[in-house]
């Protein structure tokens, strides 16, 4: 049995709603209450431990956390929360896939009577419904023999309970009433079985009363009560658990008889009352994760930009506007790992001193995007205010994956905090019109000489390689289909034949014939590649000087996800990445983060027609005092001097002259005490490769070696390392670079060593620590 849109029974519609909305249930004349005290109260107001009391019995409940025996860092407390944001007392923060509470199973003669579950919750945001089960609220529901009951939120805010006669299921569910994502509502449920009537109550109203099973008794399953999630959720492979809640929670209740309206907000009266009524509102801080939170994880990068907690992939739809740069980013609000697509958002300065603000755009059902909001990127009208493109996931539709668009709900907001989204699709792919079925990732940018927009969106051709499919438009709303913006052969470049991912196409700079040259960067697999050519907007078609794609990145599969604007304030053509993580399901769960950010990098044009690329000019600002400054050094005594350092968050600076032997050239980090770990970035001039040996990274265990083709010639060797815990990237003379990723298992694992052979000269060695990119949170 299934109920839904729920009307309630002769009960007025708006006169608590309202009171609550205003501040003023303290107003309320008191009302009759229609029982004794709860049979089970959950206050939160711990404020520390790893037990939640339920106050009925005194009981000391546990709340299963991911850091109450933390594997990376120092043990820590669930997610308390102060009174100040709270409804009475303390509350608790969910993390959305970690937290529970398990409390000893209610039996079937406690509730023989009826019941009433009860709670205040601030949902931050809301769970796909995998199974079809609810992000529960309170639990004690067992599927198989169809006992208990469920209460808690499902898809996009709409919420209600399921309750199990044995053979038969009852779900009755609010659609209309939708809790609101960040903000305080109380929620109740009652079951009366003399009446066989279940009732929904949002705020002291009633919102739902619909007929229970006349000939099934209600029983409850022999299995735990459960706070916040559900009682059998669906996994993902085995590891993280869903139908979780995921927002603040206070104030939960059991009563063992069904209350009505009166009583509800009698209830919400009373918890409000030294408050004088009044609901806290709340900030994005009382969601947010704070840093101190991963304090001792020495995998956890301290000056790349990453989100407070959980998931992320690629940064995406940079843009400078009112002082600020703005990024967003992929982010699965529910956990560390992939699902659930929303759009994380940070602010900058200077895209080095990142800033989170609230999710920017969610899933919801509106018929555009219910499904995920995936990578997209952004443009200006012709006002000067921000766009964004994204792809919009709809599996109900076909193709499931459109281009949605959004603008700032208010341009004067100095962060854009809020953004709202055109209603329909800006472009839709039909048939013809690349491999159908594979669209996404809109990359939008305007041309200065014929004030047209394009956009570029990732497709594949039938047969054939992957593609940028192009679209032309005058007012950002009515796109025109272009055709493809170039293709490879297939046959030759066998790993083309793949979707070609997040498109961008970047100016660099003039050839040596003087035509200006655009680097087009896409991902396929997991790896970046580019090629150098020219854009012709009348024909809406890029010719590459070379058909061959070219890796970007050598370190195989760490940097991915390219992204890229023109900084309007400074002319720099500037890139960003996600450094995939390379951990497994179990570490990211039992660490609480997946992914970061790469370093901001310039992209110019070399005067032999490749690129040239280095680290923002603004990172300079994360160094502290010099901790070595050496010039014109012999190889010993260079490498006795930075063997005496350690550290694990720094940037390291080298310049060497050769001699002519050919061999490995380049630096050692994170090595242990007589070397039983490091990884080794060099050059190895006698096979042409910049590499990174992992084979001894971490104890037991060999990530092998990885890298890409790299001539030094005759040029000295100038390599930048920038080393973040897990986090490396290589910069070698401009022309190439490597991302990877390190985790030592041993705690010693902080010195730095010099690769080099006799006859080297080291022209200069620099190394700095780098501050962590404060403001993060």
């Amino acid at each position: 049995m299934y109920i839904d849109d729920l009307q309630p029974r002769g009960i007025r519609r708006r006169g608590l709603r309202a009171l609550l909305a205003a501040g003023a249930l303290a107003c309320l004349p008191a009302l009759a209450s229609q029982s004794g005290p709860p049979l089970a109260h959950w206050g939160f107001d711990e404020g520390q431990g790893s037990t939640a009391t339920e106050s009925v019995s005194g009981r000391s409940d546990k709340v299963d956390y991911v850091f109450n025996a933390a594997r990376f860092k120092p043990a820590s407390s669930p997610l308390w929360r102060p009174a100040a944001c709270c409804i009475r007392g303390g509350c608790l923060l969910f993390d959305g896939y970690s937290t529970d509470v398990q409390a000893p199973a209610l039996t079937t003669a406690q509730l023989s009577a009826g019941f009433t579950v009860s709670a205040w919750v601030a949902p931050h945001a809301f769970e796909w419904g995998d199974g079809g089960n609810p992000s529960a609220f309170v639990s004690q529901y067992d599927p198989e023999s169809k006992q208990g009951f469920a209460f808690g939120a499902y898809r996009f805010g709409t919420w209600g309970i399921r309750l199990g006669f044995g053979a038969t299921v009852l779900e009755a569910r609010v659609t209309e009433r939708k809790l609101p994502r960040d903000a305080w509502s109380h929620v109740a449920a009652s079951y009366d079985p003399a009446r066989r009537r279940v009732a929904l109550f949002l705020n002291g109203e009633q919102v739902g009363d619909v007929a229970a099973p006349a000939d099934a008794a209600f029983a409850l399953p022999a299995r735990a009560l459960t706070l916040g999630r559900y009682s059998q959720p669906a996994t993902v492979r085995g590891v993280f658990r869903m139908n979780t809640f995921l927002g603040l929670m206070d104030e939960v209740r059991i009563d063992a008889a069904p209350l009505d309206a009166h009583a509800v907000a009698e209830r919400m009266t009373a918890d409000l009352a030294a408050r004088s009524g009044k609901v806290p509102i709340l900030t994005h801080a009382d969601f947010s994760i704070p840093a101190a939170t991963f304090a001792g994880d020495r995998h956890r990068p301290s000056y790349h930009v990453m989100p407070d907690a959980g998931w992320m992939n690629e940064p995406h739809a940079p843009f400078y506007f009112a002082g600020q740069y703005h990024l967003f980013f992929q982010k699965n609000p529910f956990g560390p790992f992939w699902h659930q697509i929303h759009w994380g958002h940070w602010v900058s300065k200077d895209m080095v001193h990142w800033r989170e603000l609230p999710i920017a755009l969610a899933p919801e059902d509106d018929g555009l995007a219910p499904d995920g909001i995936w990578s997209g990127s952004a443009a200006y009208v012709p006002d000067g205010n921000p766009v964004l493109f994204f792809t919009a996931g709809n599996d109900a539709a076909k193709p499931n994956q459109r281009t949605g668009m959004a603008v700032p709900c208010d341009p004067r907001d100095p962060d854009l905090a809020c953004w709202k989204k055109h209603p329909v699709p800006v472009t839709l792919q039909q048939q013809g019109q690349g491999r159908f079925g594979e669209f996404r990732d809109p990359f939008v940018f305007r041309d200065k000489r014929s004030a047209r927009w394009f956009q570029l969106v990732g497709s594949g051709l039938p047969g054939g390689s992957g593609t940028a499919l192009v679209y032309e438009s005058t007012d950002l709303t009515h796109w025109t289909p272009r055709g493809p913006l170039f293709s490879i052969d297939a046959a030759a470049f066998p790993e083309m034949i793949k979707t070609w991912e997040l498109p961008v196409l970047l100016p660099v700079g003039r050839g040596s014939d003087g035509r200006e040259r655009h680097v087009f960067l896409n991902d396929v697999g997991g790896q970046a590649y580019y090629w150098i050519g020219t854009f012709d907007a009348a024909s809406a078609r890029f010719q590459p000087d070379s058909p061959a794609p070219r890796v970007f990145d050598v370190g195989q599969g760490h940097f991915s996800g390219p992204s890229g604007f023109v900084d309007p304030r400074t002319g720099r053509t500037i890139v960003f990445s996600i450094a995939q993580g390379e951990r497994s399901l179990e570490d990211e769960r039992d660490a609480g983060w997946a992914h970061n950010g790469g370093l901001p990098i310039t992209l110019t044009l070399g005067a032999d027609g490749d690129l040239r690329l280095a680290p923002i000019a603004e990172l300079a600002t994360l160094r502290g005092k010099p901790l070595l400054d050496l010039r014109d050094a012999s190889v010993a005594d260079a490498a006795k001097a930075l063997g005496a350092l350690r550290g694990d968050a720094i940037e390291i600076e080298l310049a060497l002259a050769p001699a002519p032997a050919a061999g490995k050239r380049g630096l050692r980090v994170r090595v242990g005490q007589d070397q039983a770990e490091y990884t080794a970035l060099y050059v190895d001039t006698a096979r042409n490769r910049l590499e990174i040996d992992r084979t001894r990274s971490t104890a037991g265990r060999s990530y092998g070696v990885q890298g890409g083709a790299f001539d030094l010639g005759k040029e000295p060797l100038r390599m930048r390392v920038f080393l973040d815990r897990s986090m490396v990237e290589a910069y070698v003379n401009e022309r190439k670079s490597l991302t990877s990723r390190v985790y030592p298992s041993r705690d010693d694992a902080l010195g730095l060593g010099l690769l080099a052979l006799p006859g080297d000269r080291v022209v200069s060695l620099k190394v700095w620590p780098m501050q962590p990119s404060a403001g993060r949170n």
